[in-house]
């Protein structure tokens, strides 16, 4: 970056753990950076990133709902008057777009943001685009759904905005839905889906002005049903699938045309039942979650931080053409419910090709198989010349772990 953006400001809505990439690619190009945070998370930062100028706090009890952060962004904005601004996670989203639009400044656009943030509304523009996804019905009371979902059984329940695999479950008999109706029949909008057999992906992509400059293909693991919680991500996926890799090129640029978006990151994820037979699940116009766009950097040896920056600021990123090795993010699920007693991550800490991994559960909490993102034990990165190496390297990690539960009932309380 030249010396003439020694001034220019981005003004960084959210600015979590995996956000750090973005603040240290400001530091390096020597950008002035605003952040709206939680005074927790902004006490985290200071010091460690002198590019922050200003802040706006979010209150922490609301910082997981869209509308707490579009106030303290456009109040923030008024006293920076910013030069770029971009969103980090899901309930950023809209902040960031409404700023962006009434500035006249590059991103997603609305009409993407939006329909970011309700899977509801995905399914009714890719169906008006003829993308492939799975058959669905939107509906207020799953009771109203009973007839068509016993007919296409498994299908999948879920919500319509949240993320991180909260409250999404398969259900695959009567008895099955009959429950998941007594649990959820007030819950609200919900999609039920048919469920879709294949090997979970998702394309990260960088787009300027709607072409697509840049895509890596990521491939999952998960804990299968009925949760399918993300569990293993692989980087820099497809190198001998050059069939895959096209048509989740092609199915990532009729989604963006689709969600008629300008500027910006995507991040879709589908499931593909053959490398040229490929299902929508869902799409998003933020960051990726679980260090996925650090595995992108290390995949590619590319700052795609540093590039998200150049398109905020209404330039065209440099972006390279293949990847040049594997890298992935392993995630550890307790294999009983219980309390925890032990979490030894000796192993991990050892071993050369793990870049950095963390504890995110301690001892003495209550954990179980994992449901959400949240029950999660541990996380590590790692960086390996080859997929087959990755995969063997995760595999030897899950088993070296040393995981002890107490599986005892709780004492009552006031035993």
């Amino acid at each position: 970056m030249t010396d003439t953006r020694q001034q220019q400001t981005v003004l960084l809505i959210g600015a979590g753990v995996m956000a750090e990439g973005y603040l240290h690619a400001a530091q390096e190009a020597g950008l002035r950076v605003g952040i709206v945070e939680t005074r927790a998370r902004r006490a985290a930062l200071t010091g460690r990133f002198p590019c922050i100028v200003d802040f706006e706090p979010v209150a922490e009890e609301t910082a997981t709902r869209d509308e707490s952060w579009l106030s303290p962004a456009m109040t923030l904005a008024g006293r920076l008057t910013p030069d770029a601004v971009w969103a980090f996670a899901e309930a950023h989203v809209m902040a960031a777009a409404m700023v962006q639009h009434r500035l006249g400044l590059p991103g997603p656009g609305l009409d993407a943001a939006t329909v970011s943030r309700n899977k509801a509304f995905q399914r009714a523009e890719f169906h008006r685009a003829g993308l492939p996804q799975p058959g669905h019905r939107h509906t207020l009371r799953l009771s109203d759904q009973r007839e068509w979902a016993l007919a296409r059984l498994p299908v999948v329940v879920k919500p319509v905005s949240l993320q991180g695999s909260q409250g999404v479950e398969r259900i695959s008999s009567v008895a099955e839905w009959d429950d998941v109706v007594a649990r959820r029949e007030s819950e609200g909008p919900l999609l039920v889906e048919e469920y879709v057999e294949g090997q979970e992906y998702s394309v990260e992509a960088l787009v300027h002005q709607g072409r697509l400059l840049f895509t890596n293909l990521t491939r999952k693991e998960t804990s299968g049903p009925p949760y399918f919680v993300e569990l293993f991500h692989e980087a820099g996926y497809g190198v001998d699938r050059p069939l895959l890799r096209k048509a989740a090129d092609q199915l990532c640029a009729g989604v963006v045309a689709a969600l008629n978006l300008v500027t910006g990151i995507v991040h879709l994820e589908f499931r593909a039942r053959a490398d040229h037979d490929l299902v929508i699940m869902e799409v998003a116009v933020r960051t990726p979650g679980d260090h996925i766009m650090e595995l992108v950097a290390r995949a590619h040896d590319f700052d795609v931080f540093a590039a998200c920056l150049r398109l905020a600021l209404g330039e065209v990123p440099a972006t390279p053409p293949e990847p040049v090795r594997a890298a992935g993010s392993l995630f550890l699920s307790a294999p009983e419910a219980g309390r925890l007693t032990t979490l030894g991550l000796a192993a991990w800490a050892g071993s050369p090709q793990v870049a950095k991994h963390d504890a995110r559960l301690a001892p003495g909490a209550q954990v179980r198989p994992a449901q959400n993102s949240g029950d999660r034990l541990a996380w590590a990165v790692l960086e390996c010349p080859t997929g087959q190496e990755l995969r063997l390297l995760a595999q030897r990690l899950v088993t070296e772990a040393v995981v002890e539960i107490d599986t005892a009932p709780a004492p009552a309380p006031g035993a």
